[in-house]
């Protein structure tokens, strides 16, 4: 083959030779950070490129800011994240911790209305509780409260509220010991008070309320002083005769005259008000109806009917004598003025409220004297019985006392009735007392 038809191969075609080498330039992110190392670079590359290695470092500074921008905000956002953790773990035990705070709370106060409810934890002793009539639950609440019976009053109102009628508890005085259940502490209040043996008291017609105290301390029922003090008192102004007295400070004892005389069953641990209650409510039952309208018919107010009868009870020798005492001093009180009588002049007025001038202090002066002051005292002398009451209300019509003025009795209880003085005088001579 001539070397005219041989064919050769483009230079550049030529294959490298396997001496040569390819040059590759790794640079990391943070040498690319450096301008120091990019002019190194630039160096190294020499002349060739200067263009393209200036236009390389202003797109590698755009994306380096560019990441730095998003590796701040991925920072931002991871701090963020941290952060968040932290403050709900913080929220958490906060929450939690307030949450075990109240249960423990609620809990301790639970059980101890629990233990309250049952009696536990309390003193084992005994007190005195005095429940009135008609008591409400506040009241009821508040007496047991305040004598330590119970410890937790909020609880024994809504232990009342739910299970217990109002209307069954006993008024009385009880003794209770502090360690009773709900349950029994309300059982014992509703079976009434234990009170004691049964004592029989006869008190007589007549008898003065002084009189009266005395025999009940005597029978072991409450002091004189607690009885004679309890009979001023206006805690008896429920009955409408007590009520409707209305000169009670010129009175020595309000109730004197209203205390019914009679037989009665007491029990050695009564209150003295359920005493006096007996006494004024056997009074209530002891006028009728018809007695009540004729005294608003004689023109006389029960009181004064009542003060009458018990100057009647004080002065008569029998039951026909209260009677025809009764016109004489009906007779001195309605025309006595008529002839120059002004006064009634009863001895039973003279000391009272003692019976006579041994029982008086010295140098008594009564205010309820007859013989010093005009028509009726200020009130009762004593507590009469139903007869001198009636004889209040219905005096004798007879002829012996129709216009009697005047009266006596002799040592035996002979009585003498006399229209004028000269007659009671003769009366009184025959009768021993002059």
């Amino acid at each position: 083959m001539s070397d005219n038809g041989r064919r050769y191969a483009p230079k550049d075609a030529t294959p490298r030779s396997q001496n040569s080498r390819e040059f590759k330039l790794n640079l990391s992110e943070d040498q690319l950070n450096h301008t120091d190392e990019l002019e190194d670079l630039q160096g190294y590359a020499g002349s060739r490129a200067p263009q393209r290695v200036e236009e390389s470092s202003a797109g590698a500074r755009s994306a380096r800011a560019e990441r730095n921008q998003k590796k701040e905000a991925k920072e931002h956002k991871k701090r963020n994240r941290v952060k968040a953790r932290k403050n709900k773990r913080i929220f958490a035990f906060t929450w939690l911790a307030m949450v075990i705070l109240v249960s423990l709370t609620l809990a301790s106060y639970l059980i101890g209305g629990s233990n309250d409810f049952l009696g536990v934890d309390r003193t084992d002793s005994e007190v005195e509780v005095t429940i009135p009539e008609n008591v409400t639950q506040e009241q009821l609440t508040d007496i047991l409260y305040k004598s330590h019976a119970i410890d937790k009053p909020e609880f024994f109102s809504l232990f009342c509220k739910f299970t217990t009628e109002m209307e069954y508890f006993e008024p009385g005085t009880y003794t209770i010991k502090t360690n009773y259940d709900y349950k029994q502490l309300v059982n014992t209040l509703q079976s009434g008070p234990d009170l004691g043996e049964e004592i029989t008291v006869m008190f007589r017609e007549g008898i003065t309320v002084q009189q009266l105290a005395a025999l009940l301390e005597e029978n072991g029922l409450h002091t004189a002083d607690e009885i004679l003090e309890a009979c001023n008192s206006s805690d008896y102004d429920s009955y409408s005769d007590v009520a409707a007295i209305t000169n009670t400070s010129d009175r020595y004892y309000k109730l004197e005259g209203y205390l019914f005389p009679d037989t009665y069953q007491f029990f050695e641990n009564d209150t003295v008000e359920s005493i006096l209650d007996r006494f004024l409510n056997n009074f209530e039952n002891k006028l009728t109806d018809e007695m009540r309208d004729d005294i608003a018919k004689s023109g006389y107010t029960t009181d004064q009917i009542i003060t009458l009868a018990s100057i009647i009870q004080a002065e008569a020798a029998d039951t026909e004598d209260m009677y025809k005492i009764s016109a004489v001093l009906h007779n001195r009180l309605e025309s006595g003025a008529e002839h120059d009588i002004y006064t009634l002049d009863c001895d039973s007025t003279v000391y009272y409220p003692y019976k006579t001038a041994n029982d008086a202090p010295e140098g008594f002066v009564s205010s309820y004297s007859t013989y010093d002051n005009n028509g009726l005292p200020a009130g009762p002398i004593c507590n009469p019985g139903l007869e001198a009451i009636k004889a209040a209300i219905y005096p004798s019509t007879s002829d012996e006392c129709r216009n009697a003025y005047y009266f006596c009795h002799d040592s035996n209880g002979k009585a003498y009735y006399a229209s004028t003085m000269d007659e009671h005088l003769m009366n009184m001579a025959e009768a021993g007392l002059l």
